[in-house]
């Protein structure tokens, strides 16, 4: 499988994600770096949101303590290439929205609950799972969900996404943004 940036293989119930140089590209080296940081946020990103490591940053130290996002585990990471969870069941559109629309409890629990039941049915779907990624995930379309055949939990599989700018989580400098 391959991606803009990073090409994917699994082997078993592991997955690679590897940095590609791409010569198609106006600039290839900027696109093979980029890559290596979207592995590099991936791995950082799982541990911050999910596994509570604490980081450095602004002179502090940060510890997440929000609701658990639905990001997919990376075990390892050098930035040239990153060890996942390989989650080889793809969901379908239908089977995404009957997802969220399933999940009626916990959109209650949703801080924004008032603004969410003004929005129409697709932006309800867009911005409930940006809501369920921490709004890490740049690009909500099916092909970047999976769900785990032996959990049956849902997935985000690419949220390596960055900016320059430090005036929001998906920043490069940033661990978090409170």
């Amino acid at each position: 499988m391959k991606g803009f940036y990073r090409s994917y293989f699994h082997i078993g119930k592991l997955g690679f994600k590897f940095a590609r140089i791409s010569f198609n590209d106006a600039n290839p080296f900027i696109g093979f770096l980029t890559a290596c940081i979207m592995n590099v946020l991936e791995r950082k990103r799982y541990k911050y949101y999910c596994c509570g490591k604490r980081y450095r940053q602004w002179g502090r130290w940060w510890k997440y303590k929000g609701k658990k996002p639905i990001l997919c585990p990376i075990y390892f990471t050098c930035g040239l290439f990153s060890i996942v969870k390989h989650l080889d069941k793809k969901i379908s559109d239908k089977a995404l929205m009957d997802w969220v629309n399933l999940d009626l409890e916990e959109i209650k629990n949703y801080d924004e609950y008032k603004h969410y039941k003004k929005l129409k049915p697709y932006q309800r779907f867009e911005d409930y799972l940006n809501y369920k990624t921490n709004w890490m995930c740049q690009d909500i379309k099916v092909d970047n969900f999976r769900v785990d055949s032996t959990t049956g939990e849902l997935y985000c599989i690419d949220y390596g996404y960055f900016t320059l700018g430090n005036t929001h989580s998906q920043c490069a400098c940033l661990i978090d943004y409170e």
